[in-house]
């Protein structure tokens, strides 16, 4: 996250952090920006540009319309399916030594990702973000 905005008092505070923090995981799970002209009547949700961003911090309605029409199933088809497992090999991700081998550090030499491998093109990924 481009954090160089909360370098001015203006923009560090929790409401504008958790507008940009909210648009941002928007932006990943496939959301686009509602409104860009920063002098309109804010819309109620965080994917909107506006100058004010207590109004905007949560999703809204359209979001949640927008979510339902990029997840949707239109088919009977799955991607989902059980692997059989005769050793119950589980990720534990409140136990740290079941996330599997380390494959990424963070900047502050924390690790930020890791692999497990069950076999068979079977992995489970364990993304960290590490919190004081």
């Amino acid at each position: 996250m481009n954090d160089s905005y909360f370098n001015t008092a203006k923009y560090n505070t929790s409401a504008w952090k958790n507008l940009v923090m909210c648009q941002e995981i928007g932006h990943t799970f496939g959301l686009d920006h509602q409104d860009e002209d920063f002098g309109n009547v804010p819309l109620g949700t965080c994917m909107d540009y506006s100058n004010d961003p207590v109004p905007n911090q949560h999703p809204n309605q359209h979001d949640y319309d927008m979510f339902e029409t990029i997840y949707a199933h239109l088919d009977s088809g799955t991607t989902v399916s059980q692997t059989p497992s005769s050793n119950k090999q589980e990720v534990d991700h409140s136990d740290p030594s079941t996330w599997g081998k380390q494959i990424h550090t963070s900047a502050d030499k924390k690790g930020s990702l890791y692999e497990r491998d069950f076999g068979n093109g079977n992995k489970v990924f364990t993304f960290v973000t590490w919190a004081n």
